[in-house]
This record gives structure tokens, sequence and C-alpha cells, in this order.
């Protein structure tokens, strides 16, 4: 892999702070719009119809996509971590897309733990290829991993996310706390489809000590399903597991087999429940195990947001509803100096708007505001 092209002097450090006073830390890669599996709440459906072969969901997503001129190259993501890295960011999240369907990732992990001013590199995966994977993107430089799991049922698992692929997922969230990695799931709670395995998630962060993440499904659907009526509070959630689990405390530091724990030794993105962090963990009060929640639509965390994103075709996003963003690819491409393009990000920075609460507040929620696959978590 070459090396990534810098500028011989270097462009001052300013904050990626916009319009709300909101400063920028975090940046998500999607390194890949392509996906191994068909999630109801995610991937467009008309692949499915679009498959005239008889194969299965696997294989006709990973044809699906955009062609390979229009994805940024690992050297061209590499850069832009670099330029952003210089500007304040911190940690890089590595998404897709499934980025594991991108060969050989390994090496841009191993790349962008490199960099300097970066102080964790993590990704969001759906676990399918992960357990072969977990030991060498470990050795990489990857730091933890958030596994998608939606359903301990194999019918329901193969319905929600278009094939037949739970026991994989769960091996793989085991390889991967072998391998070293913090481990969190990602359970997004849809109302009708798996709100009623709310409780056994509970239990499995109480058995597993993995941190279970609850979240509340939003209007990025390519399906178009998105329906107010579909999404399920943190409160509702939160009473369903006292009730029947145990009591839940938001957490700071907890009491773990006796001995107090800070929050961070377990969850390096949710730092201690700061303001910014999306997921608000709690623990339980017997000290057993923890969970989170990410309330999107019924409480909103736009006015803490710290999060930037570039999508596999070199899309700018300043939020996770702006579309269709700001192109960086072309910078990358047409002989642009670091300088240049840091100017450019700058700029849209400063125009990044106020977030899904504002379009919440308009009454203009709708499915399909944004297309996941392509922006990552």
């Amino acid at each position: 892999m070459s090396k990534v092209k810098e500028d011989n002097r270097n462009f001052p450090n300013k904050a990626l702070v916009d319009g709300f006073g909101r400063v920028a830390s975090k940046l998500r890669l999607s390194v890949t719009d392509r996906c191994n599996m068909q999630c109801i709440y995610c991937m467009p459906r008309e692949m499915e119809r679009n498959d005239k072969t008889g194969s299965n969901n696997e294989a006709v997503a990973r044809k699906w996509g955009l062609a390979q001129d229009k994805v940024l190259s690992y050297e061209e993501f590499l850069r832009i971590s670099h330029i952003m890295a210089k500007l304040g960011i911190e940690k890089i999240r590595v998404t897709g897309g499934e980025p594991l369907t991108r060969p050989k990732v390994e090496n841009l992990i191993a790349g962008l733990s490199e960099i300097r001013g970066i102080k964790s590199v993590s990704m969001t995966t759906n676990g399918i290829y992960l357990a072969d994977k977990a030991d060498l993107l470990r050795r990489s430089g990857l730091q933890s991993v958030n596994i998608s799991l939606d359903t301990f049922k194999a019918e329901r698992f193969k319905a929600m996310c278009g094939i037949d692929g739970l026991k994989k997922v769960l091996n793989s969230i085991q390889a991967s706390a072998e391998a070293g990695l913090k481990v969190k799931i990602n359970t997004v709670v849809m109302r009708g489809w798996n709100d009623d395995e709310v409780v056994d998630f509970a239990n499995f962060a109480r058995e597993t000590g993995c941190i279970v993440r609850f979240i509340e499904f939003m209007p990025l659907d390519g399906s178009g399903i998105w329906s107010p009526e579909l999404v399920v509070s943190k409160n509702e959630i939160i009473s369903k597991i006292g009730n029947q689990v145990c009591g839940l405390q938001a957490s700071g530091t907890i009491e773990n087999n006796g001995n107090t724990v800070n929050d961070d030794h377990y969850c390096e993105d949710e730092e201690n429940n700061t303001r910014s962090a999306p997921a608000k963990i709690f623990s339980f009060t017997d000290g057993k195990g923890m969970v989170g929640f990410i309330p999107s639509m019924t409480e909103p965390f736009c006015a803490q947001c710290d999060r930037m994103r570039i999508t596999s075709d070199g899309r700018l996003l300043t939020c996770l509803f702006e579309n269709p963003g700001h192109d960086i690819r072309n910078l990358l491409r047409t002989a642009k100096t670091d300088q240049e393009i840091s100017d450019y990000i700058l700029e849209f920075t400063k125009r990044k708007p106020e977030g899904v609460i504002s379009i919440i507040r308009s009454k203009a929620l709708k499915p399909t505001l944004n297309l996941m696959h392509t922006i990552g978590g």
C-alpha cells in the first residue's frame, strides 16, 4: 500500500466547530455500500425482485452496490483520515454496508491505527464473516466491534436479515471476545418484529458481559417501511426489563462483583456516559451486566452530536440525515492539496444542520430520509 499523500507544510489544527457550537471528534468511514445481509430496516428490498436466479440473498447482496471506480480506495480513506485527524478527529469507526465484504479491510485498519492523533479504531459489522477475521483484525489495530444482532430465533433472523446467519453471528461474538476485542451488541427494536425479545437480550447482557445497545428504529430504511408505530421507546424497554429482569440505573461507575469499575473499561465509545455519547449506558441494580439505549427518535441527542461521516463514494456527511452530502471524492482525485480539502471540510462543518430533531419538530418524518446501508451506523 502506498504512503498517504500529505502536504509538506502542516495546516493549522482548526477545531471542527459547527454553527450550533458542536465540536466533531469522531469519524465514521463507510468503506462499502454492499452487504451480505438484507435487513428489513436497512437494505432496499428491490434486490429480491432483481434476483432471477433463485440464489440466496447473500449472493445477490454481494453483487449489488456501487461500481468499483465510484468507491474510495483505502489510500483515499487514509488520506482523508489523516486530514481530519489534524482537524481534531480522535476516534474512527469503520462501517458499511458490511465492511468485511471488502477485501483486506485489515490493511485499512492497520493504516488508520498508525495515524497520529487517532486514539481508537473500531468497527460496526453484522458478524457473518467476523469469526474468521477477529484475531487478524485485533492484531491489525482494531480495538472494538459493534455486532448487529436483532433476534435469537433462527427463522426470525432470516425474516429480518434475509439470510440464515444466526449461528455465524453468535460464533463471531464469542470469537471477538476471545481475540481481545471489546464487544457491544447493536439491537434495532421494531414493534411486532422483535420487541418480544427485549428480556432475552437483557439476560444475554447479564450472562455474557457484552453491552447490548437497544436502538430505536429510525427512518433510514431502504425498504420504506418505517412508521412511528414501529418505534419502541427507551422508556418502554426500560420498564419491561425492570419488571421482568432487574432494575436499571444510569451508569457512571458501577459495582461489578464487589469492585468499583469505570464504564470506560467496558465501553470505549460511550466514554463514561458523556453528553456526546449516542448510547446512554445503564447498569443493572445488582451489578450484573449493562445495557445501553440509543433513543434517536424519542430523545434525540442532536445537540451533543460530535460525529462526521465519509461515505463509500466519498461524500462528507456532517449529519446522519444529511442528503446527499458534499463531494470529497472529486477533491481527492483532482490534485487538490490537503489544505484545500481541509478548508472545504471546515466550510461545510459550519453549515452542519441541527439534525433529526428539526425534522421531528417540523413533522417531516417519513421513511427513507436517508439510506443506512450507504452511510454506516
